[in-house]
């Protein structure tokens, strides 16, 4: 028995040992950073800034790869298959939370990753095409309830936070809309800057086309008004209970060791605390969290819980195939 428990300690030593060099020798080689969008939306704007920097600090390329598609799943689970040596790293955001409950399957376990710092949270605003007869939410809900999908609304992909805010906006008002998913934020929006489509939540980096005109910014689903869009009212200013955001997060396979995983979230926390990489994180009107890997972890686990309340009280039970 003693000599057992012997090996045993002797292994865990060996393997912290092993961690602890891994770490002090990371990285090896080019950086991955897996952007599940395509290029010009705002979560490829943040992995780029990030990248930037810990490029600097690395002495490595820090390389982002969009791979949008499947509502973020084609992105998500190659960071999920990938080796577990830190060379490879997920910026997510919402979907990830949305997609364990509005997909009835995933090719990939969510547990597959492990969830290391979160960036930052947002609010969305509803904006929409100024050239098109919804200048208040007044008329957009008229527009919404003069008939089932008339209110046709943009987003960046099958479970984004785009997506989701709009079926839950609708349900709040109680009517239908049509939803038009993209690969992106940056495709989505020329629709609508095109006039195809009435508008979409988009976070407060579309305050800089609202304010060259654009676009139109509606209303922001948020308890207060933005700082980044102090000018928008809220829903609830409006007359509607509607509040609603994002959040985007770093993410690395599950079996990377916990040394690397520590040197990963150390060395992120330094680039984004940079002034150059805030002020290009800012353009997005982001704002910046400081929680701890552990907090962040408790934060996932929250918004699940969260956006299942939501959809049985609204009575959106959407699902995506």
């Amino acid at each position: 028995m003693r000599h057992a428990l012997l090996r045993l300690v002797a292994v865990s030593l060996a393997l912290t040992l092993t961690g602890l060099a891994e770490a002090q020798a990371f990285p090896t080689r080019p950086v991955t950073v897996v952007v599940p969008y395509t290029p010009g939306g705002v979560t490829d704007l943040y992995a780029r800034a990030v990248s930037a920097k810990l490029a600097e600090r690395w002495g490595q390329p820090v390389n982002v790869e969009n791979r949008g598609g499947a509502g973020t799943v084609i992105g998500t689970q190659a960071a999920a298959a990938a080796a577990p040596d830190g060379h490879t790293i997920l910026l997510a955001s919402y979907a990830y939370t949305s997609n364990q409950v509005l997909m009835k399957k995933l090719p990939y376990e969510p547990s597959a990753l492990t969830p290391l710092l979160l960036l930052g949270t947002s609010s969305n605003i509803l904006v929409v095409n100024p050239a098109l007869p919804v200048a208040d939410l007044k008329s957009v809900i008229a527009l919404a309830k003069s008939a089932p999908g008339a209110l046709k609304l943009a987003s960046s992909g099958n479970g984004s936070s785009p997506h989701v805010a709009a079926e839950l906006f609708a349900a709040t008002i109680g009517a239908e809309i049509t939803h038009v998913p993209y690969k992106g934020t940056a495709p989505a929006m020329n629709d609508v800057y095109g006039g195809q489509l009435h508008g979409i939540f988009d976070g407060p980096s579309s305050m800089h086309n609202v304010r060259n005109g654009k676009l139109r910014a509606i209303a922001v689903a948020s308890a207060e008004r933005h700082p980044f869009a102090m000018e928008v009212p809220t829903f609830r200013e409006l007359g509607v209970d509607f509040v609603f955001g994002s959040w985007f997060g770093f993410f690395v396979p599950k079996d990377v060791p916990p040394a690397l995983q520590k040197k990963l979230y150390d060395d992120l926390r330094w680039a984004i605390d940079q002034p150059d990489t805030r002020a290009q994180i800012g353009k997005g009107g982001l704002r910046l969290q400081n929680m701890t890997q552990a907090e962040f972890k408790a934060f996932l686990d929250a918004e699940l819980a969260k956006l299942k309340r939501l959809t049985e009280r609204a009575g959106a039970k959407f699902h995506i195939e």
